[in-house]
Parts: C-alpha cells; structure tokens; sequence
C-alpha cells in the first residue's frame, strides 16, 4: 500500500519530529510506502531539509514531498533548490496552511510550475476548508500546464466535494487524493462518475488515524482490481513518471 498524503509530526516542547511513530504507524497498517512532508516548526527551508533527511534516512519507506509557499520572497529559490535533491519528487501547496489566495500568486507560481515541468514534480494542491481552498482556484495553473500532474488532496474536502467531482472531469492531469473525504455520499458519487485510475489512497496521518482512512473505503463497492488500484498500483504509476 502507498500512502499519497502524510505529514511528519513535531513537538513542540522538545522540537523533535516524530518520525518514528510515522514509521510504526506504516508498519502497524500495512503501508509499505509514504509521501510525506511537513509544516512544523521553522520556515519551509527548515520544514524541507528535515523531509530531505528522513527521505535518506528511509529511502525504501518514505517518499519526499518539498512545502513551498508562493507568499514567500524566496519561494522560487526554494523550489530550484529542493529539486537538487533526489529524496524530493513533489510539492505542496497548502493556502490555508500558508493563508493565501492561489490565484493571486500566479507570478511566483508559475515560474514555480516551471520547475515542476521541467523535473517531473507531482504537484499537490490542498482543498476543502474554506475560501483560500476551492479546487477552482487552480484551475488557470492546470490548464496552463497539461503536462504536470496536479494531485487534489482530500477529494475536494468538507466544503467542496460535490463540486470537485465535476471541476476534475475535462482534465487528463488531475488526480484526487483520498484522505479527510468522509461524507460516503461525495465518495460514491466521485467513483461513480471518474475512472479508479483517477484516485490515490492518502491517510492525512497524523491529523487523521491511518486505520480509520482505510476502512472509511470497505463500503465503496471496489473490486479487487479496484482496490489494487487505489491503494498501490495509481501512486506508484504516477511517482514512476519522475
């Protein structure tokens, strides 16, 4: 199983990444692989080293997935430095998380995208809690580059599932992540109306228990084939492009 969206913990007395419960959480739920990233502590510079480390430090178990935010000066800088690093094969976009409107940033963002192209970046763009975090609000980024895959996390979220379901349909490049879309209602209508190969299993851990993210999809009516699909053979299609 391949995990598409989990972040690594820290505390915040010691300053500590708990990188080791992540990798027990892996084991205890059968995850053979994870993307991760992170927003604890620190700027994103911080935030991407530590993901770079743990990458080498589990090459075999971990996936590396670099933070950037476009409010930042120095963002396109960042994003020309992390894909230096083989441990780095996404990014993220979180613009409630980095509190921005990712439509207005279109003159870091592109040139960011720029890079994503020309490496081979996933890109994944959080959705579904409020105002800053339509899927529509990248629409313009996604028609522009038909060549770089865009992964919508949390299929659309509370907010904005129904409406995610259709935004998606026309775009070849587009993929939904699973995690933190627990209304059954958006998540048969969304296997019901887009191919399985547009899907990738994601956990949100540790905002939300691994366990519970699986078995939230044992009442979807997959096939074998289907959750083959969904839980490996999709993520691994999409990170082999890299």
């Amino acid at each position: 199983m391949i995990d598409f969206h989990a972040h690594v913990d820290r505390d915040p007395i010691t300053k500590e990444f708990k990188i080791k419960e992540l990798l027990l959480d892996m084991q205890k739920n059968n995850i053979d692989q994870r993307v991760i990233s992170t927003f604890a502590g620190g700027d994103v510079v911080y935030q991407n080293d530590a993901i770079i480390s743990f990458v080498k430090a589990y090459p075999k178990q971990l996936i590396g997935c670099a933070s950037i935010n476009p409010k930042e000066d120095r963002s396109i800088e960042e994003a020309k430095r992390v894909v230096q690093f083989p441990e780095i094969s996404l990014f993220e976009f979180d613009s409630m998380e980095h509190g921005y409107l990712p439509e207005k940033f279109d003159y870091n963002l592109v040139p960011i995208l720029d890079i994503a192209k020309e490496c081979g970046i996933i890109v994944k763009v959080f959705t579904g809690w409020g105002p800053r975090s339509a899927p529509q609000q990248w629409r313009k980024y996604i028609e522009k580059y038909p060549e770089v895959t865009f992964v919508i996390e949390h299929i659309g979220g509370i907010d904005f599932g129904y409406g995610c379901i259709d935004f998606v349909k026309p775009y070849d490049n587009v993929y939904l992540e699973s995690s933190g879309q627990s209304e059954m209602t958006v998540l048969h209508l969304a296997f019901a109306q887009l191919p399985i190969h547009r899907f990738v299993f994601g956990s949100n851990y540790p905002t939300h228990f691994t366990e519970l993210s699986i078995d939230v999809f044992n009442d979807v009516g997959f096939s074998e084939e289907d959750k083959k699909l969904f839980y490996h053979e999709n993520a691994k299609r999409l990170l082999s492009r890299k």
